[in-house]
């Protein structure tokens, strides 16, 4: 039998192109490549995003000692948050050029003997049962074909009682598809799943679900501000590739004021 197309393989691709990896490393700050938490509106798109992975791990519970799996730790900004909090993180991600530069942080930041970063799929995760006290995912359930199967893996690693905290970009209830199709082109991404599809995947994976919130402000805030960085030219970001993402960005922006699109996160206990 085929396995089924689960879209990891074009999610490495998307996120091992040098362009992209650019504009992550340049605009988004470098460490944390997902939406940030803006309480005042002025925070750099660095500090909101240390923010919100500072919010989802507090909420989640998360403390000194706890075994913590990232299972798409991108550039490794939670990884680090994650050791200096005194946990015990392994980071896994697709994408090689990530794991390399996550690697280079841990090294850079003195925080190697703490954490292990390895190529990895969420689809079928290289960990024993019940191996962690906790997981997290920032932002890339997004990319799979198979969504179901992410929060079963995860269920599977986590001990009982076990915690997984993970949020998403996902479309919002009553969306018009065509404009959130437009929005995820650049990602390859299905459109459709709302937080209640998130909520219900969990839930059918064997977990209960412990906190969920929608921060659709600071989505929007985000890519408003990703969207005045590139109004200047970037120093290091190819021109033509800052002008395809700029135009990629001003179909998210119309999508999300539009609230075609929203933000969630959430976290889920597997019983005792």
């Amino acid at each position: 039998m085929t396995e089924p197309d689960t879209n990891a393989a074009r999610a490495a691709d998307y996120y091992n192109t040098q362009d992209v990896a650019d504009f992550y490393r340049l605009l988004w700050g470098g460490a944390d490549i997902h939406i940030g938490l803006y309480r005042t509106g002025e925070e750099s798109v660095a500090d909101a995003s240390l923010a919100m992975t500072r919010h989802l791990l507090s909420v989640a519970g998360i403390k000194a000692g706890d075994r913590v799996l990232d299972i798409s730790c991108g550039y490794g900004g939670t990884l680090g948050e994650l050791a200096r909090m005194g946990c015990h993180a392994r980071g896994l991600d697709i994408s090689k050029l990530c794991v390399d530069e996550a690697r280079k942080a841990m090294d850079r930041d003195g925080l190697a003997d703490r954490v292990t970063v390895d190529v990895g799929d969420f689809h079928q995760i290289e960990s024993a049962d019940g191996a962690w006290d906790a997981c997290v995912c920032q932002e890339s359930i997004i990319h799979s074909n198979d969504r179901p199967r992410v929060f079963s893996e995860v269920f599977r690693v986590l001990r009982p009682e076990g915690t997984f905290a993970f949020s998403d970009i996902l479309t919002a209830e009553g969306a018009d598809m065509a404009k959130v199709s437009s929005a995820f082109e650049r990602l390859g991404a299905q459109v459709g799943a709302t937080p209640r599809t998130y909520y219900e995947m969990a839930q059918e994976a064997g977990f209960e679900i412990l906190h969920s919130e929608e921060r659709p402000h600071d989505i929007a805030a985000h890519y408003d501000r990703l969207a005045e960085l590139l109004e200047t030219p970037v120093e290091g970001l190819d021109p033509e590739a800052a002008t395809r993402i700029a135009a990629s960005i001003a179909r998210w922006q119309e999508a999300l004021a539009g609230r075609h699109i929203t933000w969630a996160c959430f976290v889920a206990r597997k019983p005792g």
